[in-house]
């Protein structure tokens, strides 16, 4: 009966041993996680600062181009005909 005891507890001890590991590679995978959820949150606000950016830059430029297309046209050579 004594040996069953021990056997029983150094299966006990592995398995503890094994949950410890598990659980310290859980709090790894966690803080990884983390980290991981703030560099998307990150990137989702440069990429939508350089959209916004990009859209007014288009906007300028559509306008410019509206601008100088009807002063190009006021003095073209080809306005009378």
């Amino acid at each position: 009966m004594n040996r069953e005891n021990e056997l029983m507890l150094q299966y006990l001890r592995n398995i503890t041993s094994k949950v410890s590991v598990l659980i310290e590679r859980m709090a790894e995978l966690e803080k990884k996680v983390f980290a991981l959820g703030q560099a998307c949150g990150s990137a989702f606000h440069q990429v939508r600062d350089a959209t916004v950016k990009l859209a007014q830059v288009a906007e300028e430029t559509r306008m410019d181009l509206s601008e100088y297309g009807g002063t190009i046209e006021a003095d073209s050579f080809f306005r009378g005909c």
